[in-house]
C-alpha cells in the first residue's frame, strides 16, 4: 500500500495564489466596464479610477479619486448630458459577481490540477 501524504499548507498557498489572481483580473474587467458608466465631463474621474490591493494582501480594492467620486455615484437625479450614469461602479459590479467567482472557482481548480 502506498502512503497517503498530505499537502495542506502547500494547497491552501496555491488556492490562495489562484483566487488573488483571479480576483485581481475580475477586478480590473469591472472598472474597465464601470469607466464606461463613468460620468464624464473633463474625463478626470475616468481617469481616476483604478484597482489596488489591500494592506493584507487578500482584498482588492476598485475605486474613483477625486472629491467628488461619491456624489457623482450617489446621486440619482445628476443629469449626465456628455454620458455615464450613477452607481457607475456598483451596476458592473453586481453584474460581473457571479462571474468572477467562476473564474476563480476555475482558476483554484487549475491550479491544484497543475500541482504534484
Amino acid at each position: 500500500m502506498s502512503e497517503l501524504k498530505w499537502h495542506g499548507e502547500e494547497a491552501e498557498r496555491l488556492i490562495r495564489q489562484a483566487a488573488m489572481e483571479a480576483i485581481n483580473t475580475g477586478a480590473e474587467a469591472i472598472l474597465t466596464d464601470a469607466i464606461d458608466e463613468t460620468p464624464v465631463d473633463t474625463g478626470t474621474l475616468r481617469r481616476s479610477g483604478g484597482v489596488s490591493w489591500g494592506l493584507d494582501r487578500e482584498s482588492v480594492y476598485v475605486s474613483f479619486n477625486t472629491p467628488y467620486a461619491r456624489r457623482q455615484h450617489e446621486e440619482l437625479d445628476y443629469r449626465h448630458p456628455r454620458g455615464g450614469k450613477a452607481k457607475y461602479l456598483e451596476t458592473p459590479f453586481n453584474a460581473n459577481k457571479k462571474k468572477v467567482i467562476k473564474y476563480a472557482e476555475r482558476k483554484i481548480k487549475e491550479a491544484l490540477r497543475r500541482e504534484p
